[in-house]
């Protein structure tokens, strides 16, 4: 039980204004008789305490009663569910792959599933469901009234090496389970904030940790027909102090480069070298920090793929060596042949099928209006998008820009000023690339990430010629390393093992979380009906009192 008022409690300094009032207030009555002699050699009989307290202050008592009584409604006494128990929990438990770093011996994710045994028990729920949230969600336990089981399930169960899961598709395990509406409490135990408006109780867990991370890592051809690669590789710093360490670039069991780094907060490092041509590749960083997993990456250069390319517009040599590098191309101009992707370069086109457009317009998705001389400062709007993946947005900052303006629905992933930069749609069997940045007078065409970003959006707009050549960790893939022709790595963000709040969540103080939280039922009306009826029982008694007086006065009168 809690009190919600506790200031009413200074009320209980008015007993001592009633006791004095009670024992200022004249009680003897004055009666006439013949003669005192009867009484002068009576001598009192002792009494005990109870008659004493019965016949002498029990009115008093009475009043002290009330008042406690009152005290006690005006103090908002509420009974907790620790208190009560019962209601209906979800409870959502963090499984993505910043839980497992090392904290007090354990993991985050072994202090998440301490943490939600003792709600469990505090709460002691009549039914609870339990979610694991990762990339994609898992239902640990169903709606269910045994918690033996649920706790036990609970225990049992093991992070991942996944991202964060998406908002939407927890909230439909929860519809699943009866809506979010059938729950007297959502509980999400985390490293880090929910993105969400919804009234959800966040229970965090883990202190700031060190890291350095791999953040990204990629191979690509040289694009001037020699059988050499370029291996790039961006190391990140997590943490709130200088660390040092070691990276090494393998390529298959070869090393290719070893150098000692030294990264402030907060701050990255970018390191390139040449190797010969291989398949896969390897970047491993020997540091000592608390989040291992992200200390090796993987890049593959998949087999390149037969492509029909429909060229309109001006010829790019550098574009179409980025293509070259990836795949069999074959360019035609003739639009009634068969293809199988339209690339466009500074021109205007009718939106057909898969088209890469660099610095064109194919109305009505893509509206051209003039240039920019001056750019803003450049936004990588979607950082999770296959788009962008390993691909520098300082590389892609524009001397000049076309000023274009974007249907609804087409996605702005990187922009300058507001100004798109790079975008991409896709609904039934028509998608599109938007990049705006003309080749002729851009340095970009010079940098690793032009032909990372034309392999990256012949994948993105052709899906079936074979899997991207990296995929972050999922269902699919379940742990970092090579599969096929695709790399599986961890998604970058989750080497932010020190993250701060959502921008959506408004994160509520301790105490107004658990009075939020923990109020189940008030109960001030017992304390209102018991003074009521104290104070009715003693009018009723003091009414009989004077009543019966008068009668033996009237009595005595006769």
């Amino acid at each position: 039980m809690i009190f919600l008022s506790v200031w009413a409690f200074g009320l209980l300094g008015f007993a001592s204004v009633i006791a004095l009032l009670y024992f200022l207030r004249r009680r003897e009555e004055r009666v006439v008789v013949s003669a005192i002699w009867l009484w002068e050699e009576e001598h009192e009989r002792p009494r005990s305490a109870l008659t004493f307290l019965w016949t002498k202050i029990w009115l008093l008592l009475v009043q002290l009663a009330a008042l406690a009584a009152l005290v006690f409604s005006l103090a908002e006494p509420t009974l907790t569910r620790e208190f009560i128990g019962g209601g209906t929990l979800a409870l959502i438990i963090d499984g993505s792959a910043s839980m497992q770093t090392a904290e007090q011996g354990g993991t985050r994710y072994d202090l998440a599933i301490a943490r939600a045994v003792e709600l469990i028990e505090q709460r002691r729920p009549n039914r609870l469901t339990i979610i694991q949230a990762q990339q994609s969600p898992k239902l640990l336990v169903p709606l269910t009234e045994d918690r033996a089981r649920a706790l036990s399930a609970l225990k049992a169960s093991r992070p991942t090496f996944q991202g964060d899961a998406a908002l939407s598709d927890i909230i439909e395990l929860l519809r699943s389970q009866g809506g979010l509406e059938n729950f007297h409490e959502v509980v999400y135990i985390s490293d880090h904030a929910p993105a969400s408006s919804l009234p959800i109780r966040w229970i965090s867990v883990g202190e700031p940790k060190k890291n350095l991370a791999i953040t990204g890592f990629a191979a690509r051809p040289v694009p001037d027909g020699s059988s050499r690669v370029v291996v790039w590789a961006r190391v990140e710093n997590f943490s709130s102090e200088v660390l040092e360490g070691t990276l090494k670039l393998f390529a298959e069991e070869t090393e290719i480069l070893r150098e000692r780094i030294s990264v402030g907060p907060g701050a990255h490092w970018a390191v390139e070298a040449l190797a010969p041509l291989q398949h896969r590749f390897r970047a491993v960083l020997d540091v000592a920090d608390d989040f291992g997993f992200d200390n090796i990456r993987y890049s593959v250069i998949p087999k390149r793929p037969k492509l029909k390319i429909l060229w309109l517009g001006e010829r790019n040599f550098f574009l179409m060596r980025a293509l070259s590098t990836f795949a069999e191309v074959s360019i035609q101009t003739d639009e009634t042949a068969s293809y199988d992707l339209i690339i466009a370069h500074n021109t205007a086109i009718r939106p057909a099928g898969a088209a890469l457009l660099i610095n064109s317009a194919a109305e009505p998705w893509v509206v051209r209006a003039g240039s920019i001389s001056e750019p803003g400062p450049l936004q990588v709007l979607v950082p999770g998008h296959p788009l962008v993946q390993n691909v520098r947005g300082e590389h892609l900052r524009p001397t000049t820009l076309s000023r274009a303006q974007l249907a609804p629905g087409v996605q702005t992933l990187m922009a300058s000023g507001g100004q798109p930069i790079l975008a991409a749609y896709r609904s039934g069997g028509f998608s599109f690339v938007y990049v705006g940045v003309d080749l002729k007078n851009s340095p970009f065409v010079l940098t690793p990430s032009f032909p990372i970003l034309i392999r990256n959006s012949i994948y993105w707009l052709i899906p079936e010629l074979g899997l991207p050549s990296e995929r972050f960790v999922s269902d699919e893939f379940a742990t970092p390393g090579f599969a096929d022709q695709t790399a599986v790595n961890l998604d970058p963000t989750e080497s932010e093992i020190n993250r701060s709040s959502s921008s959506s969540f408004v994160a509520r103080g301790d105490s107004a979380k658990e009075t939020k939280s923990q109020i189940y039922t008030p109960i001030w009306y017992l304390g209102a009906w018991a003074a009521l009826v104290i104070l009715f029982g003693e009018f009723l008694w003091a009414y009989w009192g004077l009543f019966r007086r008068r009668g033996w006065s009237d009595e005595r009168a006769l």
